[in-house]
């Protein structure tokens, strides 16, 4: 058994919320805190998000061997890291519906209750995406991002009506925590 193991730098995040800006937002000077951000005009947040989020990052690598079969590469080129966001809106709030539009609209047609969802061709936002556990928050905070592909929408069967979205970040993602790992 370990002797290295310490299970109070192991989490089990219990909630979750994504906020989302207009591009180019300045992150929260508190983006921890436990209102709707601290600038509830800026930041809208997604409301209910299903089983929290994944973010991914990954680079190409290119190993480049020489002629004489060196069994170790002999020189490696790594590609810029991209990152992306993983979602799922379970809700229709009005950071939901912008995201999943793209810059697009909503309009009444005629003087029915019934509405038109126009897509747009592309949007960029800033994003802030937060986890706590009982005593701990960690979170991500990108000031650009964008969505990677149109939203698939999952209806029926055993589980909630939302849209899947995939988040390209156009600049460096900050990891946020509420405690220092290193010290």
């Amino acid at each position: 058994m370990s002797t290295y193991a310490d299970p109070s730098k192991a989490y089990v995040w219990l909630d979750g919320d994504v906020y989302r800006a207009p591009a180019g937002a300045a992150q929260p000077e508190d983006p921890f805190a436990n209102v709707v951000m601290t600038d509830a005009l800026t930041w809208d947040a997604y409301g209910g998000i299903e089983a929290g989020f994944e973010v991914t990052p990954k680079r190409d690598l290119k190993t480049l061997p020489v002629w004489n079969r060196r069994t170790a590469p002999y020189k490696v080129v790594k590609g810029p890291q991209e990152d992306r966001f993983k979602l799922r809106a379970v809700d229709y709030s009005q950071a939901t519906v912008l995201t999943a539009l793209q810059g697009g609209s909503i309009t009444q047609i005629g003087a029915t209750d019934v509405y038109a969802w126009e897509p747009g061709d592309d949007e960029e936002f800033a994003l802030i995406c937060l986890v706590r556990d009982d005593d701990k928050t960690a979170g991500f905070y990108c000031p650009r991002v964008t969505l990677a592909t149109p939203p698939p929408r999952m209806f029926g069967g055993e589980t909630l009506d939302g849209f899947e979205f995939e988040l390209l970040a156009l600049e460096p993602v900050i990891t946020l925590t509420s405690w220092n790992p290193v010290a």
